[in-house]
């Protein structure tokens, strides 16, 4: 027998799973703050996406929600920007964008990888140079590094514990998870009112 109320479950069910086990398996996004009051002048915010171009896996990076005193971006390898920001691609082996920016404000955009299944792992950071970039602002080094592993959890190395340039903050997704758990309740009270 026809059963209507059988078949909403379920379709609403097989939407919960797929939109909620679908955005739970994408990796993380991040936030990333860089406080620049403490300097003044002007300097280059470098990204710097790197790996083998014959053994990494294939891999992007995402910079979206820009925001900050820019002056302007010189790009190199595979970079598309975007309206806030740019897509990083490992294809050649490097991608980077330089740039400009009046320093003595606040930078702030969320990152996000794409990372294969399989080959060598690839390496996006990002620094504050100086004018003629050749040294560094802030610190001596990365503001912040992320290892990306194929098929293992991305590793994030930062100077936060050396400064309070850079924060790095991992984005909670509460709308993804809560889609995820309301499908698996669905499944349970289906399973549950089959047994009846």
């Amino acid at each position: 027998m026809f059963n209507l109320k059988n078949l909403f479950t379920r379709a609403l069910l097989a939407l919960m799973l797929v939109t909620g086990a679908g955005a739970a398996s994408a990796g993380p996004t991040y936030h990333v703050t860089i406080d620049t009051t403490s300097l003044s002048g002007t300097g280059f915010l470098d990204f710097l996406f790197s790996g083998d171009a014959n053994s990494s896996g294939p891999a992007t990076a995402t910079v979206s929600n820009f925001s900050g005193n820019g002056t302007g971006v010189t790009t190199y390898g595979d970079v598309t920007p975007t309206a806030t920001g740019a897509i990083f691609d490992n294809v050649n082996g490097f991608a980077e964008a330089l740039i400009g920016v009046n320093l003595g404000g606040l930078f702030n955009f969320d990152l996000s990888f794409d990372v294969a299944p399989a080959g060598d792992g690839t390496t996006f950071s990002f620094a504050l140079l100086n004018p003629t970039q050749d040294g560094y602002l802030g610190v001596d080094g990365d503001l912040a590094q992320f290892q990306l592993m194929p098929g293992s959890d991305t590793t994030v190395s930062s100077a936060n514990a050396l400064t309070s340039i850079a924060l790095v903050s991992e984005v909670p997704e509460p709308a993804t998870m809560a889609s995820l758990m309301f499908g698996l309740a669905l499944m349970g009270s289906t399973l549950r009112a089959r047994r009846k």
